[in-house]
């Protein structure tokens, strides 16, 4: 059986824009990034123009190394139909982000999860309890701030915004844009793995996942 390639190697019509994704590295007009040394992404699609009759796609990808050096991948179409060229040229940039990068930062906070540390995405908190929220009291509108057991905790996409929330209190939310939230994406895909196969119940009691 073949190993699948996931390298990139393209130059992008509309930015002009030569990107190259291996095991080793990201490039972006022949500047680098080590995959090590990535800290964080974010990415998404965007609709420009009227709600109702928008006029192109505008595709952007962002990678945070280390000492804050960045990298920026945009493109865009001049349409807006489903399955667009710029749309299969998206999925292979995002297939070889996934492979040399995303799962490594997922492996990361596993490992954070499994060892019963805490680490910041956005405004959230997470540990192996549950996410920490934020939410106005009652008494006199403070604010106040404690974990939402993993038993309490339900998430949901809505419109590139990641939605986690307090089951018994509505007040108890976050929310991350994909867009702009580093690591918003990774979260996203980190927290449907915790929700298959009870993981997130076995991390509350201590267990590895």
């Amino acid at each position: 059986m073949l190993n699948h390639n996931f390298d990139v190697d393209i130059q992008l019509p509309s930015s002009k824009q030569k990107v190259k994704i291996n095991k080793d590295y990201i490039e972006v007009n022949q500047v680098q990034i080590p995959c090590d040394d990535v800290q964080a992404i974010k990415y998404g699609v965007s609709l420009i123009g009227p709600a109702k009759n928008p006029t192109k796609k505008t595709y952007n990808i962002d990678i945070l190394g280390k000492n804050n050096k960045t990298l920026n991948i945009n493109f865009e179409s001049s349409k807006v139909q489903e399955l667009l060229e710029e749309d299969h040229t998206y999925y292979y940039i995002m297939s070889g982000l996934w492979q040399y990068v995303k799962k490594s930062l997922i492996s990361q906070y596993i490992d954070s999860l499994n060892n019963q540390e805490s680490f910041n995405i956005g405004t959230a908190t997470i540990n192996n309890q549950g996410v920490s929220m934020s939410y106005k009291t009652w008494f006199f509108g403070k604010t106040k701030t404690e974990t939402t057991p993993w038993s309490d905790v339900k998430y949901y996409l809505n419109k590139g915004i990641l939605h986690i929330e307090s089951l018994s209190n509505r007040k108890k939310k976050v929310l991350l844009s994909l867009h702009n939230d580093w690591n918003a994406v990774v979260l996203n895909t980190l927290m449907h793995y915790l929700w298959q196969d009870n993981r997130k119940l076995k991390l509350a009691k201590g267990e590895k996942i």
